[in-house]
């Protein structure tokens, strides 16, 4: 019985294999790829340039932004440790550290720090009525590579909280 079942498999294998050969992947794969000037496609260098925000004197760097972990704080669990969440410490991967925060009430208040644990202060900090078509964003520099950091979300609203990085 098992040497009957090893000899189908063993034919199935090979069929299938024997399709793929002569199949039209094949042909794409023998084919030379075209090397024509117009086809061909340069990097183009990205801008390393910021731009300034005058009104907060800060300056911005215009990369993609990656999110480095997302949460989920309840309205009852701000409610019941003081109207306050405080993030484990991490350390962000890029030169320029953000938090996110979604929250979906109108009315509500809600403040958002970034505590630099190695250094012992706050090196970002926003305070915002909720928007729920908008996040709330805060970014800093302010801090060296390895430095731990804090995310803390004071308010009684239930929120999505993020941290973010940028090279």
């Amino acid at each position: 019985m098992n040497t009957h079942r090893r000899t189908g498999l063993a034919i199935a294998a090979v069929m299938c294999g024997a399709a793929v050969a002569a199949g039209p992947a094949a042909e794409a794969i023998a084919a030379p790829a075209p090397t024509s000037a117009s086809k061909v496609v340069t990097p183009q260098p990205l801008s390393a340039q910021g731009s300034t925000d005058t009104a907060k004197g800060a300056a911005t760097v215009q990369a993609a932004a990656h999110r480095q972990w997302r949460s989920w704080i309840s309205g009852d669990y701000l409610n019941r440790h003081g109207k306050k969440w405080v993030s484990q410490p991490y350390k962000a991967k890029g030169k320029w550290a953000g938090a996110f925060v979604r929250c979906y009430n109108e009315r509500a208040q809600m403040r958002v720090r970034i505590l630099n644990v190695d250094a012992g202060r706050y090196i970002a900090d926003k305070k915002k009525v909720c928007n729920p078509d908008a996040s709330i964003k805060v970014w800093s520099n302010k801090f060296h590579r390895g430095d731990k950091l804090k995310i803390i979300l004071m308010g009684n609203q239930g929120s999505y909280v993020s941290a973010y990085y940028k090279n």
